[in-house]
Protein backbone atom coordinates (compact mmCIF):
# COMPACT_ATOMS: atom_id res chain seq x y z
CA UNK A 1 0.00 0.00 0.00
CA UNK A 2 1.28 3.19 -1.20
CA UNK A 3 2.43 6.09 1.49
CA UNK A 4 -0.51 8.93 2.52
CA UNK A 5 1.81 11.73 2.74
CA UNK A 6 4.74 10.86 0.14
CA UNK A 7 6.14 14.53 0.37
CA UNK A 8 8.61 15.72 3.23
CA UNK A 9 10.48 18.74 4.37
CA UNK A 10 12.88 19.40 2.01
CA UNK A 11 11.68 17.98 -0.97
CA UNK A 12 11.84 19.34 -4.66
CA UNK A 13 8.69 19.54 -5.89
CA UNK A 14 6.47 21.39 -8.71
CA UNK A 15 2.86 22.25 -9.33
CA UNK A 16 1.37 19.51 -11.93
CA UNK A 17 1.48 20.86 -15.39
CA UNK A 18 4.29 24.12 -14.28
CA UNK A 19 7.70 24.26 -14.85
CA UNK A 20 8.84 26.16 -11.60
CA UNK A 21 10.92 23.99 -8.96
CA UNK A 22 10.23 24.35 -5.77
CA UNK A 23 11.55 23.53 -2.21
CA UNK A 24 8.84 21.82 0.52
CA UNK A 25 9.44 23.86 3.65
CA UNK A 26 6.22 21.96 5.54
CA UNK A 27 3.80 19.48 5.14
CA UNK A 28 0.69 18.72 6.79
CA UNK A 29 -2.17 15.67 5.90
CA UNK A 30 -3.70 17.61 2.78
CA UNK A 31 -0.87 20.70 1.84
CA UNK A 32 2.31 21.42 1.27
CA UNK A 33 4.18 24.71 1.88
CA UNK A 34 6.11 25.35 -1.37
CA UNK A 35 9.00 28.07 -1.58
CA UNK A 36 9.16 29.39 -4.58
CA UNK A 37 11.82 32.32 -4.59
CA UNK A 38 10.06 35.01 -2.80
CA UNK A 39 7.47 33.66 -1.44
CA UNK A 40 5.41 30.71 -0.29
CA UNK A 41 2.28 29.09 -1.13
CA UNK A 42 0.39 26.19 0.06
CA UNK A 43 -0.47 23.56 -2.32
CA UNK A 44 -2.56 20.52 -2.61
CA UNK A 45 -0.39 17.48 -2.16
CA UNK A 46 -2.58 16.12 -5.04
CA UNK A 47 -1.41 18.76 -6.94
CA UNK A 48 2.55 18.31 -6.61
CA UNK A 49 4.78 16.33 -8.04
CA UNK A 50 7.94 15.34 -7.17
CA UNK A 51 11.07 16.54 -9.16
CA UNK A 52 14.34 14.23 -9.58
CA UNK A 53 17.17 16.18 -8.10
CA UNK A 54 19.06 16.75 -11.41
CA UNK A 55 16.46 18.52 -12.40
CA UNK A 56 16.05 20.39 -9.48
CA UNK A 57 19.64 21.43 -9.45
CA UNK A 58 19.67 22.76 -13.09
CA UNK A 59 17.09 24.99 -12.78
CA UNK A 60 17.13 26.16 -8.41
CA UNK A 61 14.36 28.37 -7.92
CA UNK A 62 13.31 28.18 -4.34
CA UNK A 63 15.10 30.51 -1.67
CA UNK A 64 18.07 29.31 0.24
CA UNK A 65 17.08 31.64 3.41
CA UNK A 66 13.06 31.32 4.59
CA UNK A 67 10.83 33.48 2.84
CA UNK A 68 8.12 36.01 4.10
CA UNK A 69 5.39 36.42 1.73
CA UNK A 70 2.66 33.59 2.26
CA UNK A 71 -0.05 32.80 -0.43
CA UNK A 72 -2.86 30.47 -0.45
CA UNK A 73 -3.88 30.00 -3.69
CA UNK A 74 -6.53 27.14 -5.14
CA UNK A 75 -6.02 25.19 -8.33
CA UNK A 76 -8.34 27.31 -10.28
CA UNK A 77 -6.35 30.93 -9.29
CA UNK A 78 -3.58 28.86 -11.97
CA UNK A 79 -5.83 27.04 -14.28
CA UNK A 80 -7.76 30.09 -15.17
CA UNK A 81 -5.11 32.75 -14.73
CA UNK A 82 -5.12 36.54 -17.67
CA UNK A 83 -1.57 38.57 -17.85
CA UNK A 84 -4.45 41.27 -18.95
CA UNK A 85 -5.98 42.99 -15.63
CA UNK A 86 -8.80 45.75 -16.51
CA UNK A 87 -9.01 48.36 -13.60
CA UNK A 88 -11.16 51.05 -14.49
CA UNK A 89 -13.50 52.07 -12.42
CA UNK A 90 -11.97 50.71 -9.28
CA UNK A 91 -10.45 53.49 -6.36
CA UNK A 92 -6.68 53.73 -6.06
CA UNK A 93 -6.69 51.56 -2.94
CA UNK A 94 -8.46 48.39 -4.16
CA UNK A 95 -6.58 48.70 -7.58
CA UNK A 96 -3.37 48.21 -5.64
CA UNK A 97 -4.85 45.38 -3.39
CA UNK A 98 -5.34 43.76 -6.56
CA UNK A 99 -2.49 44.05 -8.24
CA UNK A 100 -0.30 42.40 -5.68
CA UNK A 101 -1.90 38.83 -6.09
CA UNK A 102 -2.59 38.97 -9.23
CA UNK A 103 1.58 39.92 -10.01
CA UNK A 104 2.78 37.33 -7.31
CA UNK A 105 0.31 34.47 -9.68
CA UNK A 106 1.34 35.47 -12.92
CA UNK A 107 5.28 35.34 -11.26
CA UNK A 108 4.18 31.44 -9.84
CA UNK A 109 2.92 30.51 -13.17
CA UNK A 110 6.32 32.04 -15.31
CA UNK A 111 4.30 34.96 -17.11
CA UNK A 112 7.01 37.49 -17.80
CA UNK A 113 5.00 40.39 -19.60
CA UNK A 114 1.55 41.44 -18.16
CA UNK A 115 -0.82 44.33 -19.14
CA UNK A 116 -2.59 46.62 -16.64
CA UNK A 117 -5.43 48.72 -17.81
CA UNK A 118 -5.92 51.62 -15.91
CA UNK A 119 -8.12 54.12 -18.45
CA UNK A 120 -6.57 57.81 -19.43
CA UNK A 121 -9.14 59.66 -17.09
CA UNK A 122 -7.27 61.89 -15.25
CA UNK A 123 -4.11 60.10 -14.47
CA UNK A 124 -4.52 59.47 -10.99
CA UNK A 125 -4.86 56.08 -11.01
CA UNK A 126 -2.62 55.40 -13.75
CA UNK A 127 0.24 57.31 -11.82
CA UNK A 128 -0.43 55.41 -7.96
CA UNK A 129 -0.58 52.35 -10.44
CA UNK A 130 3.09 52.97 -12.33
CA UNK A 131 4.44 54.34 -8.73
CA UNK A 132 3.50 51.20 -7.08
CA UNK A 133 5.16 49.11 -9.93
CA UNK A 134 8.18 50.90 -9.58
CA UNK A 135 8.85 49.82 -6.21
CA UNK A 136 7.21 46.06 -6.40
CA UNK A 137 9.67 43.60 -5.78
CA UNK A 138 8.55 41.03 -8.53
CA UNK A 139 8.15 43.54 -10.95
CA UNK A 140 11.72 44.06 -13.62
CA UNK A 141 10.57 46.96 -15.62
CA UNK A 142 7.33 49.46 -16.40
CA UNK A 143 6.65 49.95 -19.79
CA UNK A 144 4.16 52.45 -21.29
CA UNK A 145 2.70 51.87 -24.48
CA UNK A 146 2.67 54.06 -27.29
CA UNK A 147 -0.86 55.70 -28.72
CA UNK A 148 -1.46 51.96 -31.09
CA UNK A 149 -1.17 49.87 -28.01
CA UNK A 150 -3.50 51.95 -25.88
CA UNK A 151 -1.08 54.56 -25.01
CA UNK A 152 -1.72 56.43 -21.48
CA UNK A 153 -4.70 54.03 -20.66
CA UNK A 154 -2.57 50.86 -20.82
CA UNK A 155 0.89 50.08 -18.51
CA UNK A 156 2.66 46.65 -19.66
CA UNK A 157 4.99 45.14 -17.14
CA UNK A 158 8.08 42.67 -17.11
CA UNK A 159 8.34 40.22 -14.27
CA UNK A 160 11.57 39.13 -13.26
Amino acid sequence: MEEQNQFRKGDSVRMLGQACVGEIVGVSKRYATVAFKAMEVNIALGQLEKVPLIAAVEVPTYPIQPTKHLLNLGVDAFSFFNPEIDLHGISVHDALNTLDPWIDKAYLLGHKRLQIIHGKGTGILRNAVRTYLQSHGQVKRVIAQHLHSGGEGVTWVEVD
